[in-house]
C-alpha cells in the first residue's frame, strides 16, 4: 500500500501522516505492518487505535524473520496502554511467534514483570515451550527474573 492509501484506509490525520513523512516513510509502497508498529513504538495511543478502529488485524505479526506480534511488541516498547487496548480487542495472549515465543516470554526477555502480572491473571498459558524446550519459567529462571518467576505456576 502507499502512504496515502494507508492514511485513507485507516482514517490517519494529516499530522500522523506528517509524523510518519519526517520518520522517512515516503509515498511508493510501504510496509503496513511497520507503520502500526511505528505508532507503537512511540506510544501513539490514538493513531494505533485508527488502524484497529478501522479493521487491522490485531493479531498482525510481522512479515519477517521473528513473526513478532502487536502484543509483543507492545511489550517490547513498553507501552502498557496499547498493551491493555490489544487485550481489549482481543488480541491473543498466547501468541506464538515464529521462534516460539509467547508475550508472556516477551515479558521475560525484556524484563516487564508489570506485563506479565496481567497475562497471568488472564491466564497465558505457561505449558507452552518455544523452539528449544524452554517454558515461562524455565526461562524466567534462566534470565534471573525473579519477580516474574514468583508469579508463575
Amino acid at each position: 500500500m502507499t502512504l496515502t492509501e494507508i492514511a485513507s484506509k485507516y482514517a490517519l490525520s494529516d499530522d500522523n501522516v506528517s509524523v510518519l513523512n519526517a520518520a522517512g516513510y515516503a509515498e511508493g509502497d510501504v510496509d503496513l505492518f511497520e507503520v502500526v508498529t511505528h505508532f507503537i513504538k512511540k506510544g501513539n495511543v490514538d493513531a494505533f487505535k485508527h488502524f484497529l478502529e478501522n479493521g487491522y488485524d490485531v493479531n498482525s505479526s510481522e512479515p519477517g524473520d521473528f513473526g513478532s506480534s502487536l502484543l509483543h511488541i507492545a511489550i517490547r516498547y513498553g507501552q502498557m496502554e496499547i498493551f491493555d487496548y490489544l487485550i481489549a480487542n482481543g488480541a491473543d495472549i498466547d501468541f506464538i511467534d515464529k521462534v516460539g515465543w509467547t508475550p508472556l516470554m516477551e515479558c521475560i526477555i525484556d524484563a516487564k514483570p508489570e506485563f506479565a502480572q496481567p497475562l497471568i491473571t488472564k491466564g497465558a498459558d505457561q505449558s507452552i515451550a518455544n523452539q528449544r524446550g524452554a517454558t515461562a519459567k524455565a526461562l524466567s529462571m534462566k534470565f534471573g527474573q525473579h519477580a516474574i518467576a514468583q508469579m508463575l505456576n
